[in-house]
């Protein structure tokens, strides 16, 4: 074997050896396995899509609207199941929707409540919120929620619910929609921030 054939081999096991380091790094990405989404109470979850992060779920809600006074709730609750050697830190949930709001109406709003079981996602640390509209828009509101580990120690991985209830109100001559069934399709996005035990 001459220098230049070497060099060649050399070349080659070298991007082979970055090939198996870069898939490694990817292999090391944890991602959650999600269980069916429901929905009860006053919305159905149409469709779920998992994202390409493997931490990212959307659901695409139906009939979820309420109109001139109503007012409508949504139960929601995700079964996951979180990878050995990771707990939940954080999760953000991005809502999108429309209101549409007539002259002289008192608006509509958006409530939300979080509520985590199971020792793989710890508790959750958010206060109850409500957004209010007073103008007809398209909306995306996006809340933060702090997760504590259910004890003092990591054990890391296994399987959790997440419960999400949602209130939509409206007042006379007003509606909200977070709904697919809209020509302004909404949905809920939650994105679950892992870290390593």
């Amino acid at each position: 074997m001459n220098f230049k054939q070497f060099g060649v081999l050399l070349s080659i096991s070298t991007i082979l050896g970055l090939n198996a380091i870069a898939t490694k790094v990817l292999a090391d990405e944890p991602s959650i396995t999600f269980g069916d989404a429901i929905g009860s109470g006053g919305c159905k979850v149409a469709d779920q899509l998992v994202g390409e992060d493997g931490r990212t779920l959307s659901l695409i809600l139906d009939n979820f609207n309420a109109f001139n006074g109503q007012r409508q709730k949504c139960i929601l609750r995700v079964q996951t199941f979180i990878p050995s050697g990771f707990i939940i830190q954080d999760v953000q949930v991005l809502y999108q929707g429309t209101t549409d709001i007539d002259r002289g109406s008192k608006g509509t709003s958006l409530n939300r409540s979080y509520s985590f079981s199971g020792g793989a996602l710890g508790q959750a640390v958010a206060r109850p919120k409500t957004t209010n509209f007073t103008s007809s828009k398209a909306f995306a509101e996006q809340d933060e929620i702090t997760v504590l580990a259910a004890t003092g120690l990591c054990s890391g991985g296994g399987q959790g619910l997440l419960g999400i209830n949602l209130t939509a109100q409206s007042s006379r001559g007003s509606s909200i929609f977070v709904d697919t069934a809209d020509l302004n399709a909404g949905d809920v996005k939650l994105f679950f921030d892992l870290k390593r035990c």
